[in-house]
């Protein structure tokens, strides 16, 4: 296949988002890395179904044919209206509508952000999406995702991973057909220009283009606060068996608060929680390394259930041990998260003992390695 042919092929792929088969970086890794139909742009919905929001900056409009149509400066209100979408009072009738600034990110609310604000209008609504380089996007996520303290081979750990997140569900996973990814906990928590600092942007500079790879192609990754001491497989956890998310032993999340922790819940309290009239019993299920079901009163519960019903934030992960003082059950557990992948606090730990992020993520991820995409 020559290589116009090729090239045509692969951006039709990624445009109807085949199956993660059909692309590999190898094929991607081609002049500037990525001539083959992927940019390294990312959309990410900030807000989605909306009637109206504060918008704020000196800002270019154009249409979806990236026509110029108008220009805005200072604080106004765009706002879905028949037939079109209002910025400051004046109605164009058109269903998308981009805002460019050169010189002073834009503002959406009280969030700052870098890129440019593209705004779509559908049934009535509307969608709010920030377009910015995938560098930029990685900049707003680490300080969200990690500890600001921690040193900086962790923050570059963080990097590569939030990178080939945001890569891997561009290319196998967009989150609809307007944005990439969502803001939150849903894929990565992004708030825009607000937690950046000197540490990472050094981060994201010094780690540039880096991703994950399995074989040719971009690796599934996941991550979690602290394992506690033991990191579970994907096949234990998720009854899928991914070559790369094995267990393993993990010393080195000893620092995290929720390294170990407990919990006093009272009968009545916890019984409210599962939406049941009272609670007499509760005892757990394991599998090899963690929970897998609470049985509570002679009914089973799958772990993340359980745990999203009394709250992840109370029942911090799916290794625990329960028992029952009094009125109360006591629930005695490790970590924060669900176990898989990298141990986020493991990782600081880690770097505060010299390692650096290559070696930090070839520990936790077994047979990765890390390539430049661009």
């Amino acid at each position: 296949m020559d290589l116009l042919k090729k090239s045509f092929f692969l951006f039709l792929v990624f445009v109807h988002v085949f199956s993660l088969s059909a692309f590999n970086v190898d094929e991607m890794l081609d002049g500037d890395g990525l001539s083959s139909g992927f940019t390294h742009f990312l959309r990410i919905g900030i807000k989605t179904e909306v009637q109206s929001f504060m918008l704020e900056g000196d800002a270019q409009i154009t249409d979806r044919n990236e026509k110029v149509i108008s220009a805005v400066q200072g604080r106004f209100k765009v706002a879905a209206v028949h037939g079109g979408i209002s910025v400051g009072g004046r109605v164009f009738k058109v269903d998308m509508i981009k805002f460019t600034s050169e010189l002073i990110p834009l503002k959406v609310e009280d969030r700052m952000f870098r890129g440019e604000i593209e705004v779509y209008l559908k049934n009535a609504k509307l969608i709010v999406v920030n377009k910015l380089d995938i560098e930029d996007y990685v900049k707003g996520v680490i300080n969200k995702e990690a500890i600001p303290s921690w040193p900086i081979e962790a923050k570059k750990t963080q990097a590569v991973l939030a990178r080939t997140f945001a890569v891997y569900q561009k290319m196998f996973n967009p989150r609809s057909e307007f944005f990439d990814l969502a803001p939150t906990v849903l894929d990565q928590v992004y708030d825009g220009l607000g937690k950046e600092d000197m540490t990472s942007v050094e981060a994201v500079n010094a780690t540039r283009g880096e991703v994950i790879t399995l074989g040719s192609d971009p690796a599934k990754i996941y991550f979690h606060s602290t394992c506690g001491g033991t990191i579970s497989s994907s096949a234990e956890i998720w009854k899928k068996d991914e070559p790369h998310l094995k267990e393993l032993h993990c010393p080195y999340c000893t620092k995290s608060s929720l390294y170990r922790w407990k919990r006093n819940l009272k009968a009545s309290d916890l019984a409210k929680k599962l939406g049941v009239k009272s609670v007499k019993s509760v005892s757990i299920v394991r599998g090899r390394t963690r929970v897998d079901s609470v049985v509570v009163d002679g009914k089973k519960i799958p772990v993340n259930k359980f745990r999203e019903l009394v709250g992840f934030s109370v029942i911090w992960s799916n290794d625990f041990t329960v028992s029952k003082s009094g009125s109360n059950f006591v629930f005695s557990g490790k970590g924060a998260g669900h176990g898989v992948g990298v141990c986020q606090w493991g990782m600081a730990g880690m770097a505060a003992q010299g390692k650096n992020h290559y070696e930090i993520l070839k520990f936790y991820l077994k047979g990765i390695e890390v390539r430049k995409m661009y």
